[in-house]
């Protein structure tokens, strides 16, 4: 791939610096403009055919590099017997497993991984039940996380754990609360005191 995306990049390159020239050396002599399209129509189904040759080229190259990004989304380290990868999705699952199986007052998330320059960084968008102390809920959050990644998968550096807490969802009451007849005809809230 490397030597494939080298040859792709000096051809679009020598492209870009040909027709750069052309078009500075048209504005710099007239008798240039009339010879450069004597030369364009002398040899209009040639340059037609390489144009397309490399419009090709390139379509072909962000192709495979696209796969390669997509085929690349898994963390990579060394271990006595090999290397490891682990893909990101694995990552982004186990996350929430151990989340959801651990942490009360979470009723919902999703967790997002992706590779930085400085490691690996982490959004988790959660949804947490009312009551439920957010900040300490999310501090919880970030060191438990931190703490499988580090431990379990064996990620070296974590760049980042953003948590975004996405809704507060209020704990439905029974289904049917107590009429007023039930507790004694009083209309008055009592306030515990």
């Amino acid at each position: 791939m490397r030597i494939w995306s080298r040859i792709v990049g000096t051809i679009y390159v020598l492209s870009g610096l040909v027709l750069t020239l052309g078009i500075l050396c048209l504005f710099a002599n007239e008798n240039l403009v009339d010879s450069f399209q004597k030369f364009i129509s002398e040899h209009l189904f040639r340059l037609g055919l390489a144009s397309m040759v490399v419009l090709i080229l390139g379509i072909t190259w962000l192709v495979n590099w696209l796969e390669m990004v997509h085929r690349n989304r898994a963390i990579a380290f060394d271990n006595p017997g090999g290397k490891v990868k682990v893909s990101l999705k694995a990552i982004e699952e186990f996350i929430t497993s151990r989340i959801l199986g651990q942490i009360p007052g979470v009723k919902g998330l999703t967790v997002r991984a992706g590779l930085g320059s400085r490691g690996l960084e982490t959004t988790i968008n959660l949804k947490l039940l009312a009551g439920a102390n957010i900040p300490e809920t999310c501090a919880h959050i970030q060191e438990v996380t931190k703490n499988y990644l580090q431990d379990v998968v064996g990620v070296e550096q974590v760049s980042t754990i953003e948590v975004f807490v996405s809704s507060i969802i209020v704990k439905e009451e029974s289904p049917n609360p107590p009429s007023p007849e039930d507790s004694g005809g009083s209309d008055e809230v009592q306030r515990p005191g």
